[in-house]
């Protein structure tokens, strides 16, 4: 389903503004997880089977990301570039892994 080009357009391509259009020229986040207008993605279930706590575990997960971001400064091991490029595993993984320095920020 999220390879599918009569869903998607450019279902391979990285684009994460594709779910801020709203196709009258507002720029709003417009992507239906819940699966109440269509079904693209099912992260957290659809319908009447759709998890029920989907509301704290979005609000859990900003959060968590957020404290990342705050106190831990994130940076390309040796300082390389990272290589976004992709291969065909079990699923889709990176080519060359991630590896990252992490270290505490300074206040």
């Amino acid at each position: 389903m999220g390879w599918d080009a009569n869903v998607w357009e450019d279902p391979m391509e990285f684009r994460p503004e594709r779910f801020l259009e709203n196709g009258d020229g507002d720029q709003e986040v417009v992507f239906d997880l819940k699966g109440i207008k269509e079904i693209k993605m099912m992260p957290f279930g659809a319908g009447r089977r759709a998890c029920p706590a989907i509301t704290i575990a979005l609000l859990h997960q900003e959060y968590f990301v957020a404290n990342l971001v705050r106190d831990f400064a994130w940076t390309a091991e040796n300082g390389g570039d990272i290589d976004l490029s992709e291969k065909q595993d079990f699923t889709m993984v990176m080519k060359n892994p991630l590896r990252v320095h992490v270290s505490p920020r300074t206040r």
